[in-house]
């Protein structure tokens, strides 16, 4: 398990890492949750929001923006809690991402919040080796994960990303939580240790409360009763419900998108492939070949979070 020094979850309750007694087994602990005590999980994101503020003894909070919907909902968290933020964006070069990060750009600006447009050249991160490079430094298994790391780099201040909601799903007689995350999300975390530097790689797991509340909303019920039992079953859209069952105002995008489509559609066309192949054999599958994902992974959650 990784050693925390920084804070980077609410009293480090989150914890990771291979066992050292077994490199084959990775783990994600949750710590213990208080009582929500009649607050609603939007009222804790917003309490989150002020703490976070309050301990980084910084006059602004740098929020790293990915276009999705989470991103949407951190910064209405950030907003609702009177936090001084600055929106953060990554334009790539060529208009490659262009139709993923707009909806959140026309919410700043409707809103008048502060924000900045860093343009990256991700063609040249990917095809100049920059992004080998960056994904040794922190065991990184995954391409788009990686130019998340060199993006966070260009932020000076103190960044907070948006991370997601997780969701209890019954599997195998067994409880598996959707988006906690495990050794591939945890290069997140692992940036901010290497670079000891302060920062909330996760926002959505941030406290234990948090999560507590996202579980005792009423789309969540059906998890917790055991009914739902395969991963494909917490949609995007479901994920949108939770939100808006929470309070929050975002609504579903009428597309689903990670930024990184047309730039897989560019390497299918390059060479031949379909479904994001040629993306995946040139970057991600030599990454995934030099740090393999482990043979075990369990997720430890304390039952109080289940219990109002």
């Amino acid at each position: 398990m990784s050693e925390i020094k920084i804070e980077l979850t609410k009293n480090n309750h989150f914890e990771f890492g291979r066992l050292p007694e077994d490199a084959e087994c990775f783990i994600s602990k949750l710590g213990t949750a208080t009582s929500l005590a009649g607050v609603t999980a939007k009222e804790q994101a917003s309490r989150d929001a002020r703490y976070i503020f309050e301990q980084s003894k910084q006059s602004v909070i740098d929020l790293c923006l990915s276009g999705g919907i989470d991103s949407e909902c951190m910064l209405e968290s950030f907003l609702d809690a009177e936090v001084p933020i600055k929106a953060h964006f990554f334009k790539f070069k060529g208009g490659w991402n262009d139709f993923d990060i707009q909806t959140n750009i026309d919410l700043c600006q409707s809103l008048a919040a502060p924000f900045e447009i860093h343009e990256f050249d991700i063609i040249n991160f990917f095809e100049s080796g920059d992004m080998f490079k960056v994904a040794d430094i922190y065991e990184c298994q995954s391409p788009q994960i990686a130019a998340h790391l060199w993006m966070l780099d260009q932020v000076t201040g103190f960044p907070c990303l948006s991370g997601n909601p997780i969701a209890p799903i019954w599997r195998n007689n067994s409880w598996y939580y959707m988006g906690l995350p495990g050794e591939l999300h945890s290069a997140y975390f692992k940036y901010f240790l290497i670079q000891d530097r302060p920062g909330v790689p996760w926002f959505f797991i941030y406290s234990p409360e948090l999560i507590k509340g996202f579980f005792h909303l009423p789309v969540m019920q059906k998890y917790l009763s055991k009914n739902i039992v395969m991963n494909e079953d917490y949609s995007y859209l479901e994920k949108c419900l939770s939100y808006q069952q929470a309070g929050f105002r975002a609504k579903p995008r009428k597309n689903k998108y990670t930024g990184f489509e047309l730039i897989r559609d560019h390497y299918d066309l390059k060479l031949g492939t379909q479904f994001g192949v040629g993306f995946d054999t040139l970057f991600r599958r030599p990454l995934e070949q030099k740090w393999p994902f482990p043979e075990k992974y369990f997720q430890l959650v304390p039952k109080d979070i289940f219990e109002l």
